[in-house]
């Protein structure tokens, strides 16, 4: 009975211990799509370090895992027609401290970065029989 009780104090003590705002103010609230910020809340003109996590594109246009430094507009400008042919490309550059996150999530199914990686599959498929 003492093993019970024990039991149901210690996951009321846990249930309380999620409910606390951690939170400080100087944190902003995550509030864009995968728990990233969103372009309004980064700094313009940073410097940041991305990752590609989609899957290679043909003729060498992009592999997986490329790393880039730069402000995010210099990395889209450097991409430039990457992004004209395969447009969620953008979505697929994600800040190298979460990489191994996101791309977890990509190669989860029924997560947005599935979709947007499954999504590049099917263009650069369909991009390939246009060209035939």
């Amino acid at each position: 009975m003492a093993v019970k009780k024990n039991a149901t104090a210690a996951a009321g003590a846990a249930e309380k211990e999620k409910a606390v705002n951690t939170t400080t103010k100087e944190e902003k609230p995550v509030s864009g799509a995968n728990g990233e910020a969103t372009e309004g809340e980064k700094k313009e003109g940073e410097t940041v370090t991305l990752a590609y996590i989609g899957p290679s594109l043909p003729a060498g246009l992009l592999k997986t895992n490329k790393i880039m430094i730069g402000t995010r507009e210099e990395i889209e400008k450097e991409l430039a027609a990457v992004l004209e042919k395969y447009p969620l490309v953008g979505k697929m550059l994600v800040p190298v401290e979460k990489m191994a996150e996101k791309k977890n999530r990509a190669a989860t199914a029924g997560n947005i970065l599935n979709k947007y990686y499954t999504d590049i599959i099917s263009a650069i498929a369909a991009n390939e029989r246009k060209e035939e």
